[in-house]
């Protein structure tokens, strides 16, 4: 009996302390223009539960501050996709290695909004229904839709880069650099440095596993005492 109280304080410890995320740091100030913090993301945050995928973008001032300011996520999910751009809204933005194959547009005027586009082979194509959603913090930008809308499941691993743009420039910050950049249309090409995200169960549904197991190891070793 003390060994079960035992696991099943270790779990309940384990699944408040081991929420299902990735933090990505970021360089603040490589938007190098003073006055535009939100372009300049600090961080991205990535989690998820058993169905939905969420992007939380840190950035160096409010979001809501202007409402032309734009951000994207490009993600490599599968083989193959678009290596050589645009990105899924004409912008010369590629990812060489791995390719492109979903794109998150996202903006911040007209109450706010966002889509998702998948690569086609040839061309990019808008996902109806995507269920994405736009919600803004003092400091951030969240994006959040179902995995099964971008073919993943749990176990699966991705590749992804976030950027900040605005109409008539290319990426003026990126998760993936921290090169200093500023106001331009110049070609930008994540190549090597995108960042990777394993989508895990629930922490919570895990510690029921794991003390599930350990309940039937215990009564299992029980009845081998009893001769049961």
């Amino acid at each position: 009996m003390k060994r079960i109280l035992w696991i099943g304080l270790l779990v309940c410890c384990w699944t408040t302390s081991s929420p299902a995320f990735t933090s990505c740091n970021d360089a603040v100030g490589d938007f190098t223009p003073s006055g535009f913090g939100y372009l300049d993301i600090t961080g991205v945050v990535v989690s998820n539960d058993l169905t939905t995928l969420t992007f939380q973008i840190h950035l160096a001032a409010n979001p809501l501050t202007v409402d032309w300011a734009k951000y994207l996520v490009g993600l490599d999910t599968v083989p193959g996709g678009n290596t050589t751009g645009p990105d899924g809204w004409g912008k010369p933005i590629s990812m060489s290695e791995g390719g492109m194959d979903y794109f998150i547009g996202s903006w911040m005027n007209f109450g706010t909004g966002a889509e998702l586009r998948t690569w086609t082979g040839s061309a990019w194509t808008l996902v109806s229904g995507s269920g994405i959603s736009v919600a803004t913090g003092p400091s951030s930008v969240v994006l959040s839709l179902p995995m099964g809308t971008l073919g993943l499941n749990v176990g699966d691993t991705f590749r992804f880069d976030v950027y900040t743009t605005s109409d008539g420039n290319a990426v003026l910050d990126a998760l993936s650099t921290s090169d200093p950049r500023s106001w331009n249309n110049n070609p930008f090409d994540t190549g090597s440095q995108a960042r990777s995200y394993t989508l895990v169960p629930e922490p919570n549904l895990l510690g029921l596993l794991i003390l599930g197991g350990g309940l039937w190891w215990q009564a299992r070793r029980g009845r081998r005492r009893t001769g049961m």
